[in-house]
């Protein structure tokens, strides 16, 4: 048994980071402490396991946007070189309808305010 214990853990820990992380668009620290409580709640953690478990997700939580803004620079770059080079195939006309287009469709997907 002690043996399925491990991913067990790693299992409840992914989900409720997860939770975390969905949850923290809204309002990032009320979710947090949603969260923390929660764990504490369904695991029953005791005080000194609830503080260090709080540190632990909030030291993730650092790293995991840290990951996200550099992907996100790396993106914006492919993004930026993408755009010159249409510019230098199509004509101003063009390029204005395609950024049009590109205006739309990212309206679209963009989420609805509540």
């Amino acid at each position: 048994m002690p043996g399925k214990t491990i991913p067990l853990m790693l299992i409840l820990v992914l989900f409720f980071t997860i939770s975390a992380a969905q949850a923290q668009k809204n309002n990032p620290a009320a979710d947090s402490r949603d969260v923390i409580k929660r764990m504490t709640k369904e695991l029953g953690l005791n005080e000194t396991q609830r503080t260090k478990v709080e540190t632990i997700l909030n030291t993730e939580k650092k790293k995991v946007e840290a990951v996200f803004n550099e992907e996100r620079k790396k993106l914006q770059s492919i993004q930026d070189e993408t755009r010159s080079n249409l510019k230098a195939v199509l004509t101003p006309e063009q390029m204005e309808k395609l950024e049009n287009k590109m205006r739309q469709e990212s309206g679209k997907n963009a989420p609805q305010k509540k």
